[in-house]
């Protein structure tokens, strides 16, 4: 099996409209077919922010 394996932080996830550009990216990678891990780092403290900032753009975890 291929896993593609995507990591996202920093800049990429530096406001919501950067988390929905990269939750898109997400999303096209697995409706193309490829089995996808998504990495995603945090600096500090960020871990909530970036959770509630995700269930914002996403709705849910469940990006797909």
């Amino acid at each position: 099996m291929n896993i593609t394996v995507a990591k996202f932080g920093g800049s990429s996830l530096k406001d919501n409209k950067s988390l929905f550009i990269a939750a898109s990216a997400i999303k096209q990678l697995v409706k193309s077919g490829k089995n996808v891990v998504v990495v995603v780092s945090a600096r500090g403290k960020t871990t909530d922010s970036l959770i509630k900032s995700a269930e914002e753009v996403c709705g849910s975890y469940n990006i797909p």
